[in-house]
């Protein structure tokens, strides 16, 4: 009994101790997480740069809570290949053109000596296009590039790069958000000048009805030739930078704004969407629906990419289809391959940046089966258009037996005809692609080129 007695007697003495240390432990731990979130908010607050690996560990070692370490994340590569030109986009005047090329869709952003932020846009693949209008009050301006990938960390910065007004090399381009770059010919289309002659919505329609009714004269000539129930095709792509209006400079940027118009192609094409024998195909609807998926202009040129021409051949093999109920539509995800290349592009020279190494992204698009070629019974076409001719023309063979150029040694092919030819040709569709800056507001290229005449 004594020997139990004397044993409890020890624990007791003990225990004291044993909760003494333990609260000595609690507080220590407590104090350090303290000091270690201090110092945390120190950097944030002076560091202008990523917080390094060192600085991440320290709040690592304190961290005993498992589910509230943090995650660590890679890093984005730094940008490469940083150029920077003068030239005049025509709306805010003499900028410095920016460009670098980074990870994939990456956020490229750009900090000034502060440490603030005077551009911020995401690339185009790898791509990136900035546009920088130097501050009034200073001839230089000296900043950082950063990237950041979805996902990872942002880069360490790169070197210093002092931008300046240097002579101006290049003009008719400009620069918009997103890494977007745009010829900047088509105003008209744009500022809502370019729409059917005609004070009232009757003198419009009624103008409208003497296009069609020449039209269908010109058809019917054409018939008498052919031998055929030949019809007429035209497909009419919509300026880039209208179906990338959100992408524009506001006029407080220094751009012309967000302008989305009715243009003598939407009208047109609505006036005539009832017709059997003459399809006018607007593609601003449907560029404008899948515009967020897929590259629908080449990044630094002015034409379309063969994913854009697919919608085109889509609408127009919907309506081979009525005529023709054995042809095939294909499924752009399903029978091609699609994939982002690099290129060169016009509005780089135009720019004056062609000379800088400078690379911009397109698509390209493959079929995935030759068997997908339209079978010798399928109908033919007599072909004709600007220089958008060249990223569809692959989709013609899945259409028609035949495709006759009027120009075969030329491309783009030209717009006109004579009835010589299609007598001897009988194709079932005369076939048109233009861009849409080439149609004025009078649709002279209608009026003009579906007629026994030559017009370039």
């Amino acid at each position: 009994m004594k020997k139990i007695l004397a044993c409890l007697t020890a624990i007791l003495m003990v225990l004291p101790l044993v909760a003494c240390q333990g609260d000595t432990v609690t507080e220590t731990d407590t104090t350090a997480i303290a000091e270690t979130g201090k110092n945390t908010e120190t950097i944030a607050e002076t560091e202008t740069e990523p917080v390094t690996e060192t600085e991440t560990e320290q709040v690592t070692e304190t961290e005993t809570d498992a589910s509230t370490q943090p995650v660590y994340m890679e890093k984005t590569a730094p940008v490469s290949n940083i150029q920077t030109w003068t030239f005049d986009d025509a709306f805010a005047g003499m900028v410095v053109g920016v460009y670098c090329e980074t990870e994939p869709n990456a956020t490229v952003i750009l900090r000034d000596l502060t440490g603030a932020v005077v551009m911020q846009e995401r690339a185009i693949d790898r791509y990136f296009f900035g546009r920088f209008i130097m501050p009034t009050d200073q001839p230089t301006a000296t900043v950082y590039f950063y990237a950041q990938s979805d996902g990872k960390e942002m880069s360490d910065p790169s070197r210093p790069v002092t931008m300046r007004f240097n002579e101006a090399v290049g003009a008719n381009a400009m620069i918009a958000h997103g890494s977007h770059v745009f010829l900047n010919w088509y105003r008209d289309h744009y500022d809502g000048w370019a729409v059917v002659p005609g004070e009232t919505e009757g003198e419009q329609k009624s103008y409208m009805l003497g296009v069609k009714n020449y039209l269908h004269a010109q058809l019917d000539q054409i018939r008498e030739v052919t031998g055929k129930n030949t019809k007429i095709i035209v497909v009419v792509c919509t300026n880039p930078a209208t179906v990338y209006h959100e992408f524009q400079y506001s006029v407080e940027e220094g751009g012309w704004g967000d302008h989305v118009m009715p243009t003598s192609t939407t009208q047109f094409a609505e006036y005539m969407k009832d017709d059997e024998d003459i399809y006018i195909l607007d593609l601003r609807e449907l560029l404008e629906a899948n515009k967020n998926d897929r590259l629908l202009f080449m990044q630094a040129d002015s034409h379309w990419t063969q994913v854009a021409a697919y919608y085109a051949y889509y609408l127009a093999a919907q309506k081979v289809q009525k005529d023709f109920p054995d042809t095939n539509i294909y499924d752009l995800d399903r029978d091609f391959e699609t994939q982002i290349v690099p290129s060169g592009g016009d509005l780089l020279n135009f720019m004056g940046a062609s000379a800088l190494g400078v690379s911009a992204a397109t698509a390209s698009v493959t079929w995935k089966d030759e068997s997908m070629a339209a079978p010798e019974n399928a109908p033919t076409a007599y072909v004709m258009g600007d220089s958008y001719y060249g990223a569809i023309n692959m989709y013609f063979d899945l259409l028609f037996s035949e495709v006759f150029l009027n120009t075969p040694d030329t491309n783009p092919p030209l717009y006109d005809y004579t009835l010589a030819e299609l007598e001897t040709r009988q194709p079932d569709y005369l076939f048109y692609v233009w861009t849409e800056r080439n149609v004025d507001a009078g649709l002279s290229m209608l009026t003009s080129s579906i007629s026994a005449g030559n017009i370039r």
